[in-house]
């Protein structure tokens, strides 16, 4: 059975959630192929004391071996997708939101994230959702097939009790731009050029030329005649 984790909230604003749950399905896609059906993967319960819990679907643990069976029928599992969609009631399958990782991670695969999107913190009707697995290749790439990390029935089945996470994402506004001063307008319509600032000598030059003044005509201080 699926470990069932405390969910994470990364929300803006205060969390106070009316009771609430949110569908989300799974399937294998391959580009190449008739598209199959989704079937559930799970329901997220988030209740009014801001406590969140995943139940997986009764049909998980059947549906991943089904999964891994079905992988030895593709020659190139390559581009073969596992994809997790949010129910959206009343529209096609076709107009949900899907994430997708590569199949051939998941055999490898210790833990799950879900993140759903939300427009807003007190009423958490989420409207698209993020997909990922952990641990994967740096290169994100698949194994060569027929090597010792290829994937196998009993591997993608043990992915049956991997760990998941669901974290809430409320939304995020980037910074305000910084405004600058507009110019200022003459009457005519033409743009007031500011007055360049002086410099030193430009503010002070007549103190300078007073002091050199002052200083020639005091002549300094007499010198000291020599004792006799």
């Amino acid at each position: 059975m699926m470990r069932v984790l405390a969910l994470a909230a990364i929300l803006v604003a205060p969390t106070v959630y009316a009771d609430a749950t949110v569908t989300v399905f799974h399937r294998l896609f391959h580009p190449t192929a008739p598209q199959a059906h989704f079937s559930q993967r799970g329901t997220i319960h988030i209740a009014d004391n801001s406590t969140f819990f995943f139940q997986p679907a009764p049909s998980f643990t059947e549906d991943i071996s089904s999964f891994a069976g079905a992988l030895h029928t593709v020659q190139d599992s390559s581009p073969l997708l596992y994809q997790i969609a949010l129910e959206r009631a009343g529209t096609p399958q076709a107009q949900w939101d899907i994430s997708s990782v590569k199949a051939c991670h998941l055999h490898q695969a210790t833990s799950e994230s879900i993140h759903l999107h939300v427009l807003d913190a007190h009423s958490p009707k989420p409207y698209a959702l993020d997909y990922f697995v952990a641990p994967i290749p740096h290169d994100a790439a698949c194994p060569r097939r027929g090597s010792q990390k290829a994937t196998t029935h009993a591997s993608l089945k043990s992915f049956a009790s991997v760990s998941s996470t669901v974290i809430l994402k409320g939304p995020r506004f980037p910074p305000p731009p910084q405004l600058t001063t507009p110019p200022s307008i003459s009457p005519e319509g033409e743009t007031i050029v500011p007055v360049p600032e002086k410099s030193f000598l430009q503010k002070y030059w007549m103190y300078i030329v007073g002091l050199v003044i002052i200083t020639v005509l005091s002549g300094g201080p007499e010198e000291e005649r020599p004792k006799k």
